[in-house]
């Protein structure tokens, strides 16, 4: 798993970006999925895939609520090339993420 870096303001707002290709768009990727969880606290996260026009892919998005200790998974859509990750954590909490790739068979 690939980390996304993410480093919360004073006022626990943060806002990442990853690139990824995946699918359609990627001759070594086949399938690709974000994880982010929270620790020491709870966050909430909008997880958002863009497609190479810079749009926001509508199967793409994830907007949840992430509990202490707990994580969420969304798997980007086909012909993704960058995913956001932004929101909002408790005072102290630690938000993390991460990008896993499936890559493709030579079959």
């Amino acid at each position: 798993m690939n980390p996304i870096a993410i480093t919360p303001g004073p006022d626990g707002s943060f806002r990442s970006t990853a690139m990824v290709e995946t699918g359609r768009s990627s001759l070594v990727v086949r399938r690709a999925w974000v994880t982010f969880g929270s620790t020491w606290g709870e966050s909430r996260v909008l997880i958002s895939a863009l497609d190479d026009a810079g749009r926001v892919m509508h199967q793409g998005v994830l907007d949840a609520h992430v509990q202490n200790n707990r994580r969420v998974v969304l798997e980007l859509p086909s012909g993704s090339v960058m995913v956001t990750v932004e929101g909002r954590c408790d005072p102290g909490a630690i938000p993390a993420a991460g990008l896993s790739e499936l890559l493709r068979d030579d079959d």
